[in-house]
């Protein structure tokens, strides 16, 4: 894992090369290497524009051997609402539609291949696989779908062992560092995140900030704030707390006024257990997990969030299933300095928005923590191979290849909407969203808890209740339950 956003911005610019092409099922890969290109010039005499560090992805070797496959056909089980992100019949002048119609067929056309998708609403996908699993028919060669449904069918078999796979290599870029760090035990993993599944980049969770706010707040520049490690929890309630203005005079602070903070307090208020540096599954050195969600620090964790959000006037909260979105609307109205929410935002809702926004991550818990840390939305999508495939080989490099295809092409490509760039890149806002997807945290307990102690810190603000002991004590034995089931199904595991 990186430790610092000032190397990312100087490797911003300079990403590319090859990485080794150990399969995954040779050995357990580490850390992804750093590379470097020299920029091209266009004569002897005249040297060009670097080219920038998206575009230098297309330079980067997947590893896989070019194979003919003779028309064979490669079968998506996926999530309706992400149809588009699988295949794309024709270009559509939609510049993400086009991005996933050039990555299929390249693909395609170099393999020999027919890439199709059937969806079906996120909570019949498993159910959907466990049907052909148990009859034992490769109707599918890759799942994509909800983590928290697919991570609770788990123990049911129904995933192949990623490190089983042939051509498999996490070490890569487009695979997430967390499926090596978090996400593996005892040898096994059968969840995995990497960027064919653009909810797990779309779905990834940072802080917005209104610049011209900012701006008229005198406050620092926020990236440099953020590069120079003293952008944190404290610091967020400084700089929102007295940031309080009653627009329309009413006396009634609603969500009709000028705050300096405002958070859906649902999904969003979750994110802050991992930002300050906690886990709920604890790697150790010698590969064992050590489940560790209620300490003196988790303790510090829950006063602390209790306090940015009802503690202040310049916060405005909610936390009902029906108000919830209202601090985004708020944000969309130049009501709000700070908001946290997931890229998708940017690329849906403030594709109209006038004001110029800044993108960094979730505050740290103080100075001393190392790296800014993010998680992603529980609906975002975890890649399986169902149990039932017939044909590793096949299946291990297309996979690998629609992974590393969209790293190289979609990615950008949605870059470019959530900066609302159009094409003219700033490296610095690139860097920033590249560090916050490289410090993306998968926890074990978050993926394979169901709907456990992640989302304690959503349930304790409906409350607003800073009661992380009672809570604790009334639900730990359930959850301990369930994660007892896995950690038993990862070590009795065989192929």
């Amino acid at each position: 894992m990186k430790h610092n956003i000032c190397a990312w911005l100087l490797l911003g610019a300079m990403l590319t090369a090859t990485a080794a092409t150990t399969s995954c099922g040779d050995t357990a890969p580490t850390d992804k290497p750093a590379n470097e290109t020299t920029p091209a010039t266009n004569s002897v005499e005249t040297e060009a524009e670097p080219e920038d560090s998206l575009t230098q992805r297309l330079k980067v070797d997947d590893g896989i051997e070019t194979i003919d496959y003779g028309g064979k056909t490669f079968t998506i089980l996926g999530d309706d609402a992400c149809e588009d992100y699988y295949t794309m019949a024709e270009q559509t002048g939609d510049v993400l539609d086009d991005a996933v119609f050039q990555r299929n067929s390249v693909i395609t056309e170099r393999f020999n291949i027919n890439i199709e998708a059937e969806v079906r609403e996120e909570t019949q996908l498993v159910p959907t696989l466990k049907s052909t699993v148990m009859a034992g028919d490769d109707a599918y060669q890759l799942f994509a779908g909800h983590i928290i449904y697919a991570g609770q069918a788990v123990c049911d078999g129904y995933y192949y062992n990623w490190y089983d796979m042939p051509h498999i290599d996490f070490s890569k870029p487009w695979w997430s560092d967390s499926n090596v760090e978090d996400l593996t035990y005892d040898g096994k993993a059968f969840l995995a995140m990497g960027d064919f599944a653009l909810t797990t980049i779309a779905s990834t969770y940072c802080f917005f900030f209104n610049k011209q706010i900012a701006a008229d707040y005198d406050l620092p520049d926020m990236y440099q704030l953020v590069n120079d490690g003293k952008w944190t929890a404290d610091t967020l309630i400084s700089m929102s707390k007295d940031i309080y203005r009653d627009l329309n005079g009413d006396g009634k602070a609603d969500e009709n006024d000028f705050y300096g903070y405002a958070i859906g307090a649902r999904s969003p208020i979750n994110v802050y257990l991992w930002s300050f540096g906690e886990k709920l599954a604890k790697k150790q050195e010698d590969g064992t997990i050590v489940m560790d969600y209620f300490n003196d620090k988790v303790v510090d964790i829950y006063a602390k969030l209790n306090d940015m959000t009802w503690g202040s006037e310049g916060v405005f909260a909610r936390c009902a299933i029906d108000t919830f979105q209202i601090p985004a609307e708020m944000f969309r109205s130049n009501q709000v300095l700070f908001l946290p929410e997931i890229f998708d935002f940017a690329a849906g809702k403030l594709r109209e928005f006038n004001t110029d926004y800044g993108i960094i991550p979730f505050p740290k818990w103080d100075e001393a923590q190392a790296d800014y840390y993010t998680m992603v939305d529980g609906g975002h999508e975890g890649l399986a191979i169902p149990a039932s495939i017939s044909d590793p080989d096949f299946v291990g490099n297309i996979v690998e290849v629609l992974n590393a295809e969209s790293w190289k092409r979609v990615i950008p490509t949605y870059y470019d909407v959530v900066l609302k760039t159009k094409g003219t890149r700033d490296e610095v806002s690139v860097s920033m969203l590249d560090y916050i997807l490289d410090h993306r945290v998968f926890d074990f307990g978050y993926v394979y808890g169901q709907f456990g102690a992640a989302f304690w810190p959503q349930y304790l603000a409906e409350k607003k209740s800073a009661d992380i002991a009672s809570y604790y004590q009334k639900n730990y034995k359930a959850y301990d339950k369930t994660m007892s089931k896995v950690f038993a199904f990862f070590e009795e595991y065989e192929k």
